[in-house]
This record gives C-alpha cells, structure tokens and sequence, in this order.
C-alpha cells in the first residue's frame, strides 16, 4: 500500500482555504484588520521578568550542565571498565588459540 501524503488529497469544500473571503452571518466581507493591531506582541523587558523564575531558570540549567556531565563521566567511566575486561579476557584466551594453531600446523611439543 503506498504512503499518503497529506497534500495528496483535495482540501475538504467546506473548509476555508487562506485564499477563500470569509463571509459573516449578514454575507458582506470582513474588511483587513489595520496593520498596526496585527504586529507581533511586545516581549517583556528584563526587569519584568520574577526574580524566582530567573533563579529557577538558572538552577535548571546549571543542573542540567551537572547531569550531563556526570553523565559523560560516568560512560568514559563504564567504557574504560570494558575495554579493561576485553584485553583481560584476550590476555587469557589468546595464548590457548596459539597454541592450538601451532599443534595443528605441526609446530607443537
């Protein structure tokens, strides 16, 4: 079955398209608002701003800068544990599948 695609589909005809002229009840079209009541809210100045919610967004992110480097710690940690157990468990095996090579090829005691 091949994927669909949202815009595959014809839009539905009674949903407005951006392009289409609302009508109201009364039937004549709604006049653009003026520009100056569309512009983008004002953002708050910085005194504005609670001094809890600046603390608390400060500790947030110095405690997520401590978790992720803990984090980073703690796996360079368990990486080296492993890398420590592999070359132990070739240190021990490697010496036993030489010597079985030798043997076979006719080098052994």
């Amino acid at each position: 079955m091949p994927p669909i695609h949202p815009f595959d589909t014809p839009p539905a005809p009674d949903i407005p398209v951006l392009e289409d002229v609302v009508m109201p009840g009364d039937g004549n079209p709604v006049p653009p608002k003026p520009a100056a009541a569309v512009s983008a809210p004002e953002k708050p100045a910085a005194a504005a701003i609670p001094q809890e919610d600046m603390l608390s967004d400060m500790l947030t992110e110095r405690i997520a800068a401590l978790t992720d480097r803990m984090l980073r710690d703690a796996s360079l940690e368990i990486q080296a544990l492993l890398m420590d157990k592999v070359w132990e468990k070739l240190r021990a095996e490697i010496p036993a599948i030489v010597a079985a090579a030798l043997r076979e090829n006719g080098h052994g005691s």
